[in-house]
């Protein structure tokens, strides 16, 4: 799920979205809702904590803006399984589960072939489901379950991107973004990490040779180019990069990484509800061997000096 300040970025990204339009349809929600200032202040701090009135106006906003690619009707089935998967106090949750598993696999068959995007979506319903079992296969030992459940997750979530991109070729005009589909991708990565425990997954060979070899660096770039504030996406580049140990893309990802934000030039930084990249094992080898205090404060003396440049520019 999007932060609010993805969704505030991606809002005023719009055409003609001035801040006094961006003021128009807040008071429009609530006149009283959120003050100009501090939306500013939302809109360009990636580590400010939301109130949950801020947070309502904006989601509205948000998915008036950016609703859902898929159809109404099949993404009911999708926040049935939300809603199933985090209810604490379901005791028939694995049936229930099994059951809607059932239901779809049967609905899926009455689509009409051009149907695309009901049909991506229920692929990734399914995907989903089975990606959640591996975590638990892993845990009770199950090790031939997990790898059968794995291999189904990653299986669903390569079909949403075939027919998303079926669906973006024949309707470009409605076009389901780059952002999805990368998520698409991100997911069937959390499937080789998910199936690796937590302490193995930094050095895991396998993990280290699906990243190569399924140009996910790439992905992140082009995510990134569509929506250059897409902070989260930089690091997880720069997690695999450092991973990866290498120092090229270690480099073009921070420096998108503080593009988004000067901040994020201090690694003890921490986004809302993140910890930040000093603490985290899988940024070891770039801190060691790429982002070492000098090659640091040179990036802060850069940044600096743009963002005087663009001062005077704005003032001239």
């Amino acid at each position: 799920m999007a932060s609010l300040f993805n969704k505030i970025n991606r809002l005023k990204m719009q055409h003609d979205w001035s801040w006094e339009h961006f003021q128009f349809e807040i008071d429009s929600i609530d006149p009283k809702g959120i003050k100009l200032e501090l939306l500013q202040r939302y809109h360009r701090s990636p580590n400010k904590k939301p109130t949950a009135h801020i947070t309502e106006i904006i989601d509205l906003l948000h998915d008036e803006y950016f609703p859902s690619p898929f159809p109404e009707a099949a993404e009911r089935l999708m926040n049935v399984y939300r809603e199933l998967k985090w209810c604490r106090r379901h005791l028939t949750k694995d049936k229930d589960t099994r059951d809607l598993e059932t239901h779809v696999k049967q609905q899926m068959t009455t689509l009409a072939a051009d149907d695309y995007l009901s049909k991506a979506c229920w692929q990734w319903l399914l995907g989903n489901i089975a990606f959640d079992r591996i975590a638990v296969y892993l845990e009770q030992g199950k090790r031939a379950e997990m790898e059968q459940t794995k291999k189904n997750a990653i299986e669903y979530y390569q079909w949403v991107i075939v027919t998303i991109e079926q669906h973006n070729m024949r309707h470009p005009q409605s076009a389901v973004c780059i952002g999805d589909l990368y998520h698409v991708h991100y997911n069937i990565l959390a499937c080789h990490l998910n199936a690796v425990p937590e302490a193995a997954r930094n050095s895991d060979p396998e993990i280290l040779k699906y990243v190569r070899e399924s140009d996910y660096l790439a992905r992140c770039k082009e995510a990134i180019a569509e929506e250059p504030f897409q902070w989260s996406i930089a690091r997880n580049g720069l997690r695999f990069s450092s991973l990866l140990e290498d120092k090229k893309e270690i480099k073009q990802f921070f420096s998108l990484l503080v593009a988004v934000h000067p901040k994020f030039v201090d690694l003890s930084y921490e986004p809302f509800n993140q910890l930040s990249i000093s603490v985290i094992p899988a940024y070891q080898w770039a801190i060691k061997n790429v982002l070492s205090p000098d090659y640091l404060a040179e990036t802060s003396q850069q940044l600096e000096t743009q963002i005087k440049d663009k001062q005077q520019k704005n003032m001239a």
